[in-house]
């Protein structure tokens, strides 16, 4: 069995791999995500170019279908690790969570030149699943990609050349509830995904059905 790619730890717990600046060598990313229903994705795209023209902003947007709350990032690679990608996927069928809410009310710039909503209170839903999925990878072989924080973000735009100058600012809440996560194959600068595998949470019903 091939051995897992290497990679490094920063001080600051996060992997060396930068989402904003990936290495030219490098053609595939491979990740953990929430996808945005399409019913929530589809108006925000159309509000997200709104904004874009009402604050001049120049950049990418990012297309309705690949809108997501990055989770875990599982680094850059030239070509997928089989191993990495069975790995996560094993450790995806392992994490047991409840379907959840989460609420979007804040739009600001991010590193790496995004525009991003944000939640003004955290969103202590969407923190309280992270943790959970965090502890599985933590029991694997994953573990060294688990960071030690999470920062709640949807990104709208990226501008490779500079940073949006957006002062934050409260925006309608856009919500829904989280009723699966997924592992993404993202070919880097040909604006392709690919799911690797999609995990269903458990509802109050599942709950209610084995009481």
């Amino acid at each position: 069995m091939d051995e897992l790619p290497s990679f490094g730890i920063g001080k600051n717990g996060q992997t060396f791999f930068r989402w904003g600046e990936p290495d030219l060598h490098r053609n595939d990313r491979l990740f953990f995500a929430i996808l945005l229903e399409s019913t929530v994705a589809l108006p925000l795209e159309e509000r997200a170019a709104v904004w874009q023209r009402d604050l001049q902003l120049r950049g990418k947007l990012i297309p309705a279908k690949q809108m997501h709350i990055s989770l875990v990032g599982l680094g850059d690679h030239d070509g997928l690790p089989r191993p990495l990608v069975d790995a996560a996927c094993c450790a995806g069928a392992l994490v047991r969570a409840h379907a959840f809410n989460v609420s979007f009310d804040r739009l600001s710039a991010f590193g790496g030149g995004a525009l991003v909503l944000r939640g003004s209170d955290g969103i202590p839903p969407l923190q309280t699943f992270w943790r959970s999925l965090g502890a599985v990878l933590i029991d694997s072989p994953l573990k060294p990609f688990v960071a030690t924080s999470f920062e709640p973000h949807i990104t709208l735009l990226r501008d490779k050349a500079r940073v949006p100058k957006v002062d934050e600012r409260p925006i309608e809440p856009i919500g829904w509830t989280v009723r699966d996560f997924v592992l993404i194959h993202s070919f880097l600068r040909q604006g392709r995904y690919q799911i690797c595998g999609r995990w269903q949470l458990s509802s109050q019903d599942d709950v209610l059905a084995v009481m």
